[in-house]
């Protein structure tokens, strides 16, 4: 009778990734993400529209990028140097939707690869489903209009290391630290020469991944290199400052915290940073036992085969029904549909494209940027004296002169240049410069500015730095005028002078030319500011700014001066329209019918008389008054 062994029998250990929920090689799953991110696609190119990131109305942090070595070797050869290269190169492309959009899928593609692999490689159930947690929180981020992209390309290189570093050193029966230690070494520098501190997640990561197996002096030595490194490398070798060794390209760098537009929709993030490094630590706490999912049986493998693929067939359907709902879901409330508005009446108002800065205003009326635009549009289209009326006014913003120092939605500054204001414009657009960097857009006007001032030396100079951007529908001002400005009246204005709008504009009809802008923008102001008498004694003046009848909203006004003083007006041969007359009778008998109660007649004025001047004088001058 053989004696029995006293070895321990040979525990066969389980692959820790579970078995895939559809047989390998099957075209579910990648069906599954082919249907997933072409919806990705479509809603950030529809719904989205990069474009309106690239524009900068709000966006303090979006990368300038220039062709040209010499801009390379400034910016690549320092930690984190090549991986915000790489962003700023492909965030260049956000300037035509459709190729921003392509863009974003590519890079929230690879984090789901990425995160997926992980996940599997740490034996997490479902890892095929939670892979695409990463490609939602970038899509949430996005749909806020913030900017994250060098962020999330960090996360993106550092999950791709720490799932090559899992696929280098996978579980084996014998242990080899050496080369586990070689390999984490090796993955640490060259993560941190390309993407920075976004070393410090991938040290967590491989530590989360090693703790299933209790080597912790390896686990304490990856926490030393991870601690040490950011120093040895940044600070001694490459000659950084101590807080950007340890921070360039984490959310938690002095580039985002403190700037409340930076700050916006960065715990995406920290988010994706944190999935994976949670999911390992998930896999190292022994529960297996208590997890139904986590292993099978071998009596399962006794199930007929066509019950179990039916089973899986049914299990993807509904784990990809969950997948399109909750992208659903996060499509539809992250859009901050009021920041859309206001990001596409700046990108619409900065070329030029008046009906669309019109349709889009009406959905965002009452900011003030919002009102500049819209007027500066409705001038443009002919319709300020006719239509103002129709959206909301303020007289303080009719004209943004930068005296408040709000850079945002600079769009507001090229009303100075139409108006020739061109001093006061090139000192707004400088400081824009330093607040949005060299962006295409600004370097553009501030070109276009020095060239109107007869300053060549200055506008070449501006030049060569715009022909080295990688702008697409960039228009050179010495090459193509065609979307410049009209020529301006007043080159030598003095910004020290202008603390008065009113003046402003008053010295700018005076000028020389004829500065058909200017003066209607200042019966504008007096039908915004309620000064009629001033209104009147421009009135004289319209057939020497080429118009050929009163238009309609300053004979509104004319017969409000009229009524209020008892005292004809001169019109200088013009006419009021019969119809006028008509109007402000009926208009005043409303008034006069309901005596003191003012709500009252509002509510009922507004119903046949919004849009006019009449209602406008009513319910906000006189209301003021009283």
């Amino acid at each position: 009778m053989p004696k029995p062994s006293r070895r321990r029998p040979v525990e066969h250990r389980r692959e820790e990734s579970p078995a895939p929920a559809i047989p390998r090689g099957h075209v579910a799953e990648p069906l599954r993400m082919a249907v997933f991110f072409t919806l990705f696609f479509v809603y950030l190119w529809l719904w989205v529209q990069p474009c309106l990131i690239y524009s900068c109305g709000t966006i303090t942090n979006f990368p300038v990028f220039y062709r040209g070595w010499a801009f390379f070797t400034e910016s690549a050869p320092r930690p984190g140097g090549l991986v915000a290269y790489v962003s700023a190169l492909l965030s260049q492309s956000f300037e035509l939707s459709g190729v921003g959009a392509v863009v974003i899928t590519a890079q929230a593609w690879a984090l789901s690869l990425c995160t997926g692999c992980f996940l599997r490689r740490v034996g997490l159930p479902g890892s095929r489903l939670l892979r695409f947690v990463p490609a939602l929180l970038v899509l949430a981020a996005d749909a806020r209009y913030s900017y994250h992209f060098p962020l999330f390309m960090g996360a993106l290189t550092s999950i791709a290391l720490a799932c090559l570093y899992a696929m280098l050193t996978p579980a084996r029966a014998t242990k080899r630290v050496l080369w586990d230690l070689a390999v984490y070494l090796a993955l640490s520098l060259v993560l941190y020469v390309i993407a920075g501190a976004a070393l410090l997640p991938f040290a967590a990561m491989c530590i989360a991944y090693e703790l299933r197996h209790r080597r912790w002096w390896q686990i304490g030595l990856y926490a030393l290199i991870a601690a040490v490194l950011p120093y040895l490398l940044g600070v001694l070798v490459f000659r950084i400052s101590l807080p950007n060794a340890y921070t360039e390209l984490l959310p938690v760098s002095w580039r985002v915290l403190g700037w409340p537009a930076r700050e916006r929709m960065v715990a995406t993030v920290y988010a994706v940073y944190l999935f994976p490094i949670l999911a390992a630590l998930v896999r190292s706490v022994p529960v297996r036992a208590y997890l139904p999912i986590a292993h099978r049986e071998q009596a399962t493998q006794d199930r007929r085969e066509d019950n179990a693929l039916r089973r899986h067939y049914i299990l993807w359907a509904l784990g990809s029904l969950v997948l399109l709902v909750a992208g659903g879901v996060v499509a539809f409330f992250s859009l901050d549909r009021q920041e859309q508005a206001m990001l596409q009446v700046h990108h619409y108002a900065c070329r030029r494209m008046w009906p669309e800065v019109l349709d889009a205003a009406r959905r965002c009326p009452d900011s003030r940027h919002t009102m500049n635009a819209v007027n500066r549009a409705l001038y443009h289209t002919g319709r300020l004296s006719r239509d103002m009326f129709l959206y909301p006014q303020h007289p303080d913003y009719l004209l943004v002169t930068g005296e408040d120092q709000v850079l945002r939605y600079w769009h507001a500054f090229d009303t100075l240049t139409d108006l020739g204001l061109l001093n006061l414009a090139e000192k707004n657009l400088t400081e824009c410069l330093e607040t949005f960097g060299e962006q295409p857009m600004i370097l553009e006007r501030l070109a276009r500015v020095n060239l109107a001032k007869g300053r060549t030396d200055a506008a070449g100079i501006w030049l060569g730095a715009l022909h080295k951007t990688l702008s697409f529908t960039r228009h050179d001002p010495d090459r193509d005028p065609a979307p410049a400005a009209p020529a301006p009246h007043l080159t030598r204005d003095s910004t020290a002078q202008f603390y008065s709008k009113e003046a402003m504009l008053a010295a700018l009809v005076e000028s020389e030319g004829k500065n058909r802008m200017a003066f209607e923008y200042l019966m504008t102001w007096y039908m915004l500011t309620g000064q009629l008498g001033k209104l009147v004694s421009q009135v004289g003046r319209l057939v020497e700014f080429g118009y050929t009848e009163i238009p309609l909203l300053w004979q509104e006004a004319i017969l409000i001066y009229s009524y209020g003083t008892r005292k004809p007006v001169d019109l200088h041969g013009l006419t009021i329209h019969p119809e006028m007359q008509r109007r402000i009778e009926q208009f005043s008998g409303v008034v006069n019918r309901y005596g003191p109660n003012r709500d009252a007649a509002a509510a009922e004025l507004a119903r046949d008389y919004r849009g006019s001047y009449f209602f406008y004088y009513f319910s906000t001058i006189l209301a003021a008054r009283r």
